[in-house]
């Protein structure tokens, strides 16, 4: 079933949800679902950490889904974040339309963190969020999992489970969530193309440059508390599953987030309500928790989050060149050798490629 068909049967709080997944795994990009009605909200995600920013508020405004429609993204709203120490910093609105990026603000472990902003004449504002240190990931390491052959019926490799070990604090009331981002070096970051427009070979990086693959969906959405394990050793965790598919070096960086218990609760509902099939054994249905209001207008809800996120990350590399099977997808073919060289094509920043080499590689 294509997805915009299935968005448009969900209840609109599931696919709400959805889109939330969207926008904060990609941090800047919405999912365009495909809602029946048209509610006024705003729709805020974004968050500040104490890893490097520039940091990115997401501002928008759900369309008219009596059709595929797209969310509409806020402009010439007024952005800004304070802190505790009465510091604070106006957002900057890109070209994007809806996005609103801070300029020199890193977010410092200790310190409380507000967002403000300004929207039709209307003000809104969000609950102080407490920046979280998020600890140390002691040890990252992976196993071979085995699984099924549906046509043979036999066992075999499924795939790699990638877990850590971490140190749960002394002091109760800790939340996590973890991520995982991979990097994949591409050789080509473009086509030619016949008269038809027809993809017949591509063309090489001008320079290096990284695909980002970004997880998504409900099963990515991995958080904890301490609450049955209060300052022990948190082992075995798993963060991320790696496919059998090309005989390569599988590299990805894992992230162990801090969350505040509102932040937790806001994306433990929501995976909830994406796991929900309708069942009679499903839980119950609620409202997404936000931390957001309108100061203007206190009847008005606010939907989405904004979070002060402590994060901690480490890379590693799962490595398949030695994996019994594969089954890596075909690609085009090379540039034909002799003559002219084609022309090589741009590394283009974006939330999926980058040229920026990854923090932890080193082959």
């Amino acid at each position: 079933m294509p997805l915009l068909t299935f968005l448009h049967q969900l209840p609109f709080k599931k696919a709400l949800a959805w889109v939330t997944i969207a926008l904060v795994s990609a941090c800047v990009t919405p999912y365009e679902a495909d809602f029946k009605q048209q509610p006024e909200n705003v729709v805020v995600q974004g968050f500040v950490s104490n890893q490097p920013g520039p940091y990115t508020i997401q501002l928008v405004r759900p369309a008219n889904y009596s059709f595929a429609g797209y969310s509409i993204g806020i402009q010439g709203a007024k952005v800004y974040i304070t802190d505790d120490t009465g510091g604070r910093e106006d957002l900057v609105e890109t070209s994007a339309g809806g996005q609103y990026k801070t300029q020199k603000l890193q977010g410092v472990v200790g310190r409380t963190y507000q967002l403000h902003f300004e929207v039709d004449g209307k003000n809104y504002e969000s609950r102080p969020e407490l920046l979280r240190d998020a600890g140390t990931i002691e040890r990252i390491y992976h196993e071979p999992f085995q699984s099924i052959n549906p046509i043979t019926q036999e066992r075999q490799l499924g795939g790699w489970h990638v877990y850590i070990d971490t140190q749960d604090p002394a002091e109760r009331g800790n939340y996590y969530r973890w991520n995982s981002v991979r990097y994949k070096k591409l050789v080509g970051c473009g086509s030619a193309k016949d008269r038809y427009g027809n993809p017949i070979y591509f063309l090489f990086c001008c320079s290096d440059c990284w695909d980002i693959e970004r997880c998504l969906g409900p099963d990515c959405i991995n958080v904890a508390n301490d609450a049955l394990n209060n300052g022990q050793k948190i082992a075995r965790q798993e963060v991320a599953t790696v496919p059998v598919e090309c005989r390569d070096q599988y590299y990805l960086e894992v992230e162990q987030q801090a969350l505040s218990r509102d932040a937790y609760l806001y994306w433990k509902t929501i995976k909830q309500l994406l796991q929900n099939t309708g069942g009679v054994f499903d839980v119950a249905p609620s409202a997404v928790p936000s931390n957001l209001i309108c100061i203007s207008n206190p009847q008005e809800q606010v939907l989405g989050f904004f979070s002060a996120v402590g994060i901690t990350r480490v890379g590693h590399v799962v490595d398949r060149r030695d994996a019994e099977r594969a089954s890596c997808p075909a690609g085009l073919p090379y540039p034909p050798t002799g003559g002219i060289p084609p022309p090589c094509t741009p590394c283009e920043e974006s939330l999926y490629r980058t040229g920026q080499k990854p923090r932890f590689w080193d082959f």
